[in-house]
């Protein structure tokens, strides 16, 4: 199954505002609820990114280990506890807000399409 969706876990008005952007870019984008408290009702064979922002997200950052997919963390700040969870990702990108958006939507582009040059672990952008 193509991994074609991307999964946003972050505050109401931002996952708004990046679902927009991202299917203005011709993606599918799913959000998460501060309600669910488990990623895994939505973490589906067709999702083939996350993006979430910290420290909103973080309570989903064990789970979302577990599905070994690329994940866009957003951040105000970097934080020794940020780069111990970013460490425990296998394919994972920390952008510093404000978000450049050209580039956002760039890394998501790679990423959906398997061309980010992950070298394994976080890159900080």
């Amino acid at each position: 199954m193509e991994r074609e969706t991307i999964l946003i876990i972050d505050e109401a008005g931002f996952s708004r505002v990046c679902s927009a952007i991202l299917e203005a870019e011709g993606y599918r984008a799913e959000t998460i609820r501060h309600e669910i408290s488990e990623p895994h009702s939505v973490c589906n064979d067709g999702v083939g990114l996350v993006i979430t922002s910290y420290p909103y997200g973080s309570r989903f950052f064990d789970d979302l280990c577990r599905y070994s997919l690329p994940i866009i963390v957003l951040t105000d700040h970097i934080s020794k506890e940020l780069l111990s969870a970013l460490e425990s990702f296998e394919n994972s990108i920390c952008m510093i807000k404000p978000l450049d958006y050209n580039k956002f939507t760039s890394l998501v582009r790679q990423m959906m399409a398997g061309t980010y040059a992950s070298q394994g672990g976080y890159s900080i952008v």
